[in-house]
């Protein structure tokens, strides 16, 4: 029986959280809908068990149900799935998407119960980072590991596929503020589409720097757009602004890779790391703090590879498995 810790108005200084829910595996996402929290990961458990190639390969995907009591949550049921499970967002009142990090059993249909109700295999895409919801033309948008811009229809068929990053790179980071979509890669290029394609290499932003020459740029894992900015954040552990002409407004570096963007408020954005720390970031003063940190208790790090807004805050979730509810002051 999976297990769970419970905690409610567990306080850091400069935030005030809600819960914070501690599982025995892994956790990369989280939704939370009305009376019930939607948690999803894989089965390996990174408090007890060393990192491995193999298995990231093999883990399942897990997908937890909670029900909201009046004292807290209850587990109402636990999903397996072919693979990891990267992103879940709301469809409606009643369906919610589910993506895998593998190309079998990749998307997911299930109701507000967890019965799946359509499920299918991207050979193409090879599997889902991150996913947005168009409302309007109630399309599914998602980043893929084979550098894959991916637009599906609520029955999961296939609409748009744009080949982005090379198919060697993995497409990660995704939002889409009502008319264009933003997304960013791993070798730090950061994507516009509209009915053409806009692109910037972040990598004109490190001129000489020596990292560029070990194989690897400033992944763009981290993205939001706010105010007519977009903000990235990049595994170099740099804050990128950016107009919508895609011309530098400002770079900070804060000396943590960033794994995750999200906004809290109109001038304030959450950034979480690969090594288990929130900060708030004020858009108008450009002032860091420190809000919450979960030390790795075995890896080397504890990466927030989540986050999603929800009515009166944000939830993050840290790959050791915890899920944390910051509110908006």
């Amino acid at each position: 029986m999976e297990r769970f810790n419970y905690l409610i108005g567990y306080a850091f200084p400069m935030a005030k959280i809600k819960y914070n829910l501690q599982f025995s595996t892994s956790v990369y996402s989280a939704l939370e809908i009305n009376n019930k929290l939607y948690v999803g990961g894989g089965d390996w458990n990174r408090r007890t068990t060393l990192y491995t190639r193999q298995i990231t390969k093999k883990a399942k995907g897990v997908l937890h149900i909670l029900k909201k009591t009046k004292t807290g949550f209850k587990k109402e049921n636990r999903i397996i799935f072919p693979s990891m499970i990267y992103s879940i967002i709301k469809l409606s009142d009643k369906n919610i998407f589910a993506g895998c990090k593998s190309g079998k059993g990749t998307f997911n249909i299930i109701d507000r119960d967890g019965n799946i109700i359509k499920q299918k295999d991207d050979k193409i895409g090879k599997g889902v980072y991150n996913s947005v919801f168009n409302p309007k033309k109630k399309e599914i948008i998602l980043t893929t590991r084979t550098g894959k811009l991916e637009i599906i229809d609520s029955k999961l068929k296939l609409k748009k596929r744009i080949q982005l990053s090379s198919p060697k790179t993995r497409l990660w980071s995704l939002k889409f503020d009502g008319k264009l979509i933003y997304a960013g890669d791993y070798d730090g290029f950061v994507y516009v589409v509209d009915k053409k394609v806009k692109k910037l290499d972040l990598k004109t932003f490190y001129p000489g720097d020596k990292r560029l020459t070990k194989g690897f740029g400033p992944s763009v894992w981290g993205l939001e757009v706010i105010n007519n900015k977009i903000v990235l954040g990049t595994r170099w552990g740099d804050i990128i602004i950016l107009d919508k002409d895609l011309g530098l407004v400002e770079k900070i570096n804060i000396n943590e890779d960033i794994t995750c963007i999200e906004k809290l408020s109109q001038k304030i954005v959450l950034i979480g790391t690969r090594y288990g720390t929130v900060f708030s970031f004020n858009l108008k003063n450009y002032k860091i703090s420190k809000i919450m940190e979960i030390k790795p208790v075995l890896q080397k790090e504890n990466a927030i590879w989540g986050m999603s807004s929800v009515k009166n805050g944000v939830l993050i979730c840290f790959a050791d498995g915890n899920v944390c509810k910051i509110l908006k002051h």
